[in-house]
């Protein structure tokens, strides 16, 4: 069943967004952005049906180049927060073929915007189920971007806002006033300031436009769709039905749903919500047979009135014209006939007032259930957002835990293999002084001590050239060698 939907946003450089890129990934095409002397290649993008440029008609024909019109859109905002572009993005309806999407995307297109001086480059998308969601339905839909600036008669370029001074009653420029002084401000050099007036060049980004668009988007596509599927921009409360809308899911919050049931907060509101619109839809079929019934069995009631109307009013001419002379039997007769029917209309009236009573009673029963509905659901999502965010204090709880415990596990690591390299370095210094003692035992005492006295003054002798001075021998405490 067709949807609608229709966003507008705009692509600005101050979001870090460029007009080459844009139009590339949207068109699938491989673009050159002068600007930053980049390549934007999209070529290997798939599910793109149809791309197509729209000029109005004092538009030069170079702009039906892609890369040329962008890149002539870059060179005019010098800003480095320009906007650069405008984009309009529409879901098309799954029931009409693709040529059915061209058309009706072009004509509305050039309806809209392009006879209103923009200049379009717009593109058809329709992805496709894949190996990993088979399940996933086609989602067909159109980016359409739109030029901000309006164009000359010779094809430039025209300002986006114009300026002028503000005059008062008598044509006269109005002063800029200093709050402090009272006196008219001065700006540089001693000149004077008057109030200026800014003045878009377009009414392209009045707000207002957004809703004849939607308006006009659902009008367009009611075209081409069957009385039973058609769209309404207008939400459910603007349309008068009591009905709860829907939230946008998107692509990731259905991955968290396939990967784990329940896991996804907007998935779930949806549901519940599909389900209390079947509810109250039920709940409605149920009310309408009710006053159905009640309508048929008043003018079954009302139709046997006039059937014993009739027959008494039959009756009562037959008894007249065969008996005229009883008189007063047969009046009183007559008489006996019409209390009877006031009596069975009374009865009737007072039948169909307890019947409205009863219908009464069960539509406040019935909006008695429906009240009861709301007031489930909203306990259900309660209970159910504290239950997921008990789950979700407990998963972080058991994270820290884990991770903790993983730490631990790595310190303990550490701190083992430190002490296996400090037992190691230990053992080693013990063998050595092993070594060490078993050579001084194995040696003679003469070469133990001659081995020590000739280390000793390899490293305590310090001759000094420039005194003439030479120090033998050791140095013990405060005395030295003699010189020489």
């Amino acid at each position: 069943m067709a949807i609608f939907h229709l966003s507008a946003k705009i692509i600005s450089r101050g979001k870090g967004q460029s007009a080459i890129a844009s139009a590339a990934y949207r068109s699938g095409d491989r673009l050159h952005d002068e600007r930053y002397d980049e390549t934007q290649d999209y070529t290997k993008k798939r599910f793109i049906e149809h791309s197509e440029i729209q000029l109005p008609k004092h538009a030069p024909k170079k702009y039906l180049d892609r890369e040329t019109l962008w890149n002539s859109v870059e060179k005019a905002e010098r800003a480095k927060n320009s906007q650069l572009a405008r984009e309009i993005e529409v879901a098309l309806p799954r029931e009409l073929t693709p040529e059915q999407r061209v058309k009706l995307v072009h004509y509305y297109v050039q309806e809209n915007f392009v006879d209103k001086g923009m200049i379009a480059d717009w593109s058809i998308h329709n992805p496709q189920p894949d190996k990993d969601n088979p399940g996933k339905p086609a989602n067909p839909h159109a980016h359409i971007m739109l030029t901000l600036r309006s164009l000359r008669s010779n094809g430039s370029w025209a300002p986006k806002k114009t300026s002028h001074y503000e005059l008062d009653e008598n044509g006269q420029k109005v002063p800029v006033i200093d709050s402090e002084t009272g006196k008219q401000k001065l700006g540089a050099k001693n000149q004077k300031i008057w109030k200026r007036v800014i003045t878009p060049t377009n009414d392209w980004n009045n707000p207002k436009n957004v809703e004849k668009w939607r308006s006009e988007w659902a009008k367009t596509c009611n075209k081409y769709l069957a009385p039973d599927h058609q769209i309404d921009h207008r939400s459910y409360r603007r349309q008068g039905k009591k009905q709860i809308p829907t939230i946008h899911e998107g692509y990731v919050a259905r991955k968290m749903e396939r990967e784990a049931t329940g896991s996804s907060e907007r998935v779930s509101f949806n549901r519940i919500a599909k389900y209390i619109n079947n509810e109250l839809k039920s709940l409605r079929e149920q009310i309408r047979s009710i006053i159905r019934e009640i309508r048929n069995l008043e003018k079954g009631r009302d139709q046997d009135e006039k059937v014993r109307l009739q027959q008494d009013t039959r009756a009562n001419q037959t008894r007249t014209s065969r008996e005229p002379a009883l008189g007063e039997g047969v009046q009183r007769t007559i008489a006996d006939n019409r209390e009877q029917s006031a009596n069975r209309g009374t009865n009737g009236i007072t039948q169909g007032t307890e019947r409205d009573r009863t219908s009464q009673l069960r539509q406040q029963s019935l909006g008695e259930t429906a009240r009861r509905i709301f007031q489930d659901f909203r306990l259900f999502a309660e209970r159910q957002r504290e239950a997921r965010q008990r789950q979700r204090r407990f998963s972080e709880g058991l994270r820290h835990n884990q991770e903790a415990e993983k730490r631990l596990e790595a310190g303990q690591q550490q701190l083992t293999r430190t002490k296996h390299t400090t037992d190691e370095q230990k053992q080693q210094f013990t063998e050595r002084q092993a070594q060490v003692r078993k050579a001084f035992s194995d040696a003679s005492k003469s070469k133990v001590l001659e081995r020590y006295y000739t280390h000793f003054r390899q490293t305590r002798t310090r001759p000094n050239h420039a005194r003439e001075i030479d120090y033998q021998g050791p140095t013990l405490g405060h005395s030295r060698g003699r010189s020489r």
